[in-house]
């Protein structure tokens, strides 16, 4: 049996980026003898039930949970920032994960509101809806589109230390630094200030791949199927 389990997943009900079926995930846990995974999609709950129901016929454990858009202001705001780079900035991600039926259904909660209230680009909650449906959630602070995860990359130790602190306190004793590998500059950049953080501010690490296909050979399709999603030309 092994000894890690993925927690972040994406399959092809994160539409236009991620190229594996619910099947194709779950197959690939058996070829590693993993027992449990999680399925976080991009802003939506769209693959639960067959997730849920595919992952109990095999025996494993579904780990239900979302890669949420966190709004930069308010959520009910239709408007972007503009970075010193230039860069237009609109929300950041953040992982969720249900630890209970409580958890379950905030989750549900969010991801409705986030649609039906917050919906610019993407489906977008913000920090005080947080506050207020975080029980039985667990928090993690997600790829590098992450709030925490940015300012580390730039080596803002302060400003990741205060959003940090944020999370931590909305989530308390159910937030994790999340570190990935996927060989990216700006990842390695992050990983001295998360490793500073969790030290400093007694958060737990975890580590994660942020991961869009089942096996390394089909990176070429999600490369297409990105491009789609976001109207580029391969290079």
């Amino acid at each position: 049996m092994a000894d890690f389990i993925h927690l972040h997943n994406h399959s092809d009900f994160s539409l236009q980026d991620g190229a594996q079926s619910v099947e194709m995930l779950c197959n690939r846990c058996d070829d590693l003898e993993m027992d449990s995974i999680a399925l976080t999609e991009h802003g939506n709950l769209f693959s639960m039930i067959p997730f849920y129901k595919e992952a109990r016929k095999r025996g494993l454990k579904p780990i239900l949970g979302c890669e949420m858009y966190i709004s930069v202001g308010d959520h009910t705001e239709k408007k972007q920032i503009t970075t010193s780079t230039g860069k237009k900035w609109g929300y950041n991600h953040l992982v969720l994960l249900v630890q209970n039926e409580v958890g379950y259904k905030n989750l549900m909660k969010l991801v409705s509101i986030g649609y039906l209230e917050g919906f610019y680009y993407r489906p977008r909650v913000d920090k005080d809806l947080l506050r207020k449906y975080n029980e039985g959630l667990i928090c993690t602070s997600g790829c590098l589109a992450g709030e925490i995860n940015q300012y580390a990359a730039r080596d803002d130790y302060e400003s990741a230390k205060k959003a940090a602190l944020e999370f931590a306190e909305i989530f308390p004793g159910r937030f994790y630094l999340e570190v990935q590998n996927h060989q990216i500059a700006e990842e390695y950049a992050s990983h001295s200030i998360l490793q500073r953080l969790s030290e400093d501010l007694n958060i737990p690490l975890v580590a994660t791949n942020d991961c869009h296909y089942a096996l390394k050979e089909h990176w070429e399709a999600h490369d297409v199927l990105f491009c789609l999603g976001t109207d580029k030309n391969r290079t």
